[in-house]
């Protein structure tokens, strides 16, 4: 249990320095480091059904955060779910190198589709 908590405070961290330090100091765009954050969540965390509800709702956190539509931040993580699932039936995802291969392909599928759903919503 301290273990979500310890994962909630951390990424409300994570949103308060992507939001308002990072893009002033360093003109990162915003929502870059949440991304990243989500992505090693579902790395580190096990695919479970209370992880997912987990997730989702640090996503829908996120969306509220920023103002933007219901599903721009939530359907790209399920769909990296999905992906995460696919990656682990054939790889070790717990090898190292298959770790980072694994973060890297998520990344890029979480961050396409949400390009692409922000599109179509």
């Amino acid at each position: 249990m301290t273990n979500k908590w310890l994962i909630f405070t951390l990424f409300l961290a994570v949103m308060l320095f992507d939001g308002i330090i990072f893009p002033a100091f360093f003109g990162l765009r915003e929502g870059f480091l949440t991304i990243i954050f989500l992505v090693a969540i579902l790395l580190f965390c096990e695919i479970n059904t209370q992880g997912l509800i987990f997730g989702v709702i640090l996503s829908g956190l996120a969306e509220f955060y920023w103002g933007l539509r219901l599903g721009v931040l939530i359907l790209p993580f399920l769909v990296s779910v999905g992906v995460l699932f696919l990656l682990n039936l054939f790889f070790n995802i717990r090898n190292k190198i298959f770790m980072i291969f694994s973060g890297l392909v998520l990344f890029i599928v979480f961050w396409e589709t949400s390009v692409l759903i922000s599109r179509i919503i």
